[in-house]
C-alpha cells in the first residue's frame, strides 16, 4: 500500500513498531518479497518515509490507514487486538490535533467490530466521530504476488463509512489511487464488513466446485474438467475466474474468511451448512485427494522418489501458510518417498516447516535431475520456462510431469504430461 500511494504521487509516512522495517524503508530497501515493491520504493524514495512515531505521523497527515493482522481465533472470529492498539495510538495523537482526520481500517474485521472500535477512538481521543474525525472500513481485495497490481487495478472498492463526508474523502483518494476506474460501493460499516468475508467465502466455493468436477472427470471415461469448466464458465452467471481444475484453496485469507463467514451466520442464527461443507470438502482435497492422486502415478511407475516444484501456497510469494504442497511433501515423506523440492522464493520458510529428510535443490533443473516423476505444485513463472529439452535431458527414463496448473503443453514428445481433472485411462 505504501509504495502504491507513492507511485500515484502521494507523500506517504509509514509507521511500524519494528525499527528494522522502518530503517529498511528509509534506506530504500523493501522488507518483503513482493513483485514491484522494491521497484516502486526505489523510484519514490523522495515521497516515502517511515517512523515509529505515531504522533508525528498523524499530525503530519490527513488520513491514517491501518494495515495490521487480525489473527483468527479458535471460534472462527478475528482478534482485533492489533487494530485496537493502532487506533488507541492514533486517538492519543488526535487529542492535540485540531484538524479533521480520516481513519481507515483495511484489516479484515467482522460485522459490529468497527462500531465497537469507533467508541474506543472517541473515548481515547476525547474527540467526536463525524465532527473531529471520520472512520471508514475499507478492506482490500489483494492477492499475495499481485499486491501492487491489485491496489492499482481493483475490480471494485468497498467503503463502510461513518458518514458521507468520510466516505467521500476516501472515495476521492481511491479515484486517484486506482488506475482501473473501479466502481466504488459506499455503505454502512456492518454491510461492508459482511461483504468482505462473504466475497472470499463465495470464491472458495467456486474453487471447491471446480475441484469436485475435476475429480469426477478423472474417474469418468474421457473426462476433461478443463473442457467442462470452460463451457460452464462462459455463462455470464458463472464466469471463469477461480473456476479451473487445480489444487485446493489455501493461504492466509481464504481458509480463515470462510470459517469467519460460517461463524457470523451461526451468531445470527442462520443455517449455513454450505460454507461448512465447503471447508470439509476442501480439507479432503488438500489432504487426501491430491496425495492419492500423486501416489497413483508413483505406484504405476514403480518410483521411490519424486521432485516437487513449488512450496508456497501460490506463485510469486514466499508464504507457505496452509500450502497444499507442504502437506503433500509431508505426506509423501511420511510414507517413505524420497522428495526433492525447489521453490524460487519459499525455500527458507519451507525449511522451518518440513521434515529433515527433504532434499532441497538449488534450481529447478537440479530438482528434476534423475527423477521419473515431477509434481508442479504452483504456476510460478520460472517453472513455465522449463523447456522440453530441460525435462528430457534432466529427468530419468519415461518422465512424468504432474501439472497441477495446466502450465505445460498437453503433449511433449518423450514426456508424459498429466493434468489434474483429466482421465487418461485407455479405452
Amino acid at each position: 500500500m505504501l509504495v502504491s500511494f507513492a507511485h500515484q504521487g502521494w507523500n506517504v509516512i509509514g509507521v511500524d513498531i519494528n525499527e528494522n522495517i522502518v530503517e529498511k524503508i528509509n534506506q530504500g530497501v523493501s522488507p518483503i518479497e513482493e513483485p514491484l515493491v522494491q521497484e516502486y520504493l526505489t523510484e519514490n524514495t523522495d515521497r516515502i518515509s517511515a517512523t515509529v512515531d505515531v504522533d508525528y505521523a498523524v499530525k503530519s497527515s490527513f488520513a491514517s490507514f491501518i494495515v495490521v493482522p487480525t489473527p483468527s481465533m479458535s471460534d472462527g472470529k478475528f482478534s482485533t487486538q492489533y487494530v485496537q492498539k493502532a487506533l488507541e495510538d492514533i486517538a492519543t495523537a488526535l487529542r492535540s490535533k485540531e484538524d479533521y482526520h480520516l481513519i481507515v481500517i483495511t484489516s479484515t474485521v467482522l460485522p459490529g467490530d468497527t462500531a465497537r472500535l469507533a467508541r474506543i477512538v472517541e473515548e481515547t481521543s476525547e474527540k467526536k466521530l463525524n465532527v473531529d474525525f471520520g472512520l471508514c472500513y475499507n478492506p482490500d481485495f489483494i492477492a499475495l504476488g499481485k499486491v501492487v497490481h491489485d491496489f492499482l487495478y481493483p475490480d471494485m472498492v468497498l467503503i463502510g463509512q461513518s458518514d458521507r463526508r468520510a466516505g467521500d474523502i476516501l472515495e476521492g483518494i481511491h479515484r486517484i489511487l486506482a488506475d482501473s476506474a473501479p466502481p466504488i460501493y459506499k455503505m454502512s460499516w456492518e454491510n461492508a464488513e459482511l461483504a468482505k468475508i462473504s466475497l472470499n467465502s463465495y470464491c472458495t466455493m467456486k474453487i471447491t466446485f471446480a475441484n469436485v468436477i475435476g475429480e469426477i472427470c478423472e474417474t469418468m471415461p474421457g473426462g476433461d474438467a478443463e473442457a467442462v469448466l470452460r463451457a460452464i464458465g462462459s455463462d455470464a452467471r458463472i464466469g471463469h475466474k477461480y473456476f479451473k481444475p487445480g489444487l485446493a484453496w489455501s493461504g492466509p485469507c481464504f481458509p480463515r474468511d470462510n470459517s469467519a463467514f460460517s461463524r457470523v451466520a451461526r451468531d445470527y442464527g442462520v443455517v449455513n451448512t454450505l460454507s461448512e461443507t465447503n471447508d470439509a470438502i476442501n480439507h479432503y482435497h488438500r489432504s487426501v485427494r491430491i496425495l492419492n492422486y500423486i501416489k497413483k502415478f508413483i505406484r504405476r511407475n514403480g518410483a521411490s522418489k519424486i521432485a516437487v516444484l513449488g512450496l508456497s501456497y501460490k506463485e510469486d510469494t514466499p508464504v507457505i501458510e496452509e500450502s497444499v504442497s507442504i502437506r503433500v511433501v509431508k505426506g509423501l515423506i511420511g510414507q517413505g518417498v524420497e522428495v526433492t523440492v525447489y521453490d524460487p522464493l519459499a525455500m527458507d520458510n519451507a525449511k522451518k516447516e518440513l521434515p529433515e529428510r527433504v532434499i532441497y535443490a538449488d534450481s529447478m533443473q537440479s530438482c528434476i535431475r534423475g527423477q521419473t516423476i515431477c509434481f508442479v505444485a504452483t504456476p510460478h513463472p520460472v517453472f513455465k520456462t522449463l523447456s522440453p529439452t530441460d525435462i528430457i535431458h534432466s529427468m530419468g527414463v519415461d518422465p512424468v510431469i504432474l501439472d497441477a496448473w495446466n502450465i505445460f503443453p498437453a503433449s511433449i514428445e518423450g514426456v508424459s504430461v498429466k493434468k489434474i481433472g483429466k482421465n487418461y485411462a485407455k479405452s
